[in-house]
């Protein structure tokens, strides 16, 4: 996550790839995909700043864009 206030760029504490389509819950969370094997998707939250754990919102969807 690049934080525009810095110019630093932090990681989240998510280790797993990432879906390319991650959205703002708040100003301080970020929403996205993952993937499994067999092609379905689960959506998931992670704080933006690296700390906290990523937490699984909803199962069986695609996209955050419908939670803000």
């Amino acid at each position: 996550m690049l934080d525009l206030a810095t110019s630093r760029v932090n990681a989240t504490a998510e280790t797993r790839s990432v879906d390319d389509q991650a959205a703002w819950l708040d100003g301080s969370t970020l929403a996205y995909a993952q993937q499994h094997e067999d092609g379905t998707k689960d959506l998931w939250s992670v704080p933006a700043d690296g700390s906290g754990k990523p937490r699984q919102l909803q199962r069986n969807a695609h996209s955050p864009a419908a939670l803000g």
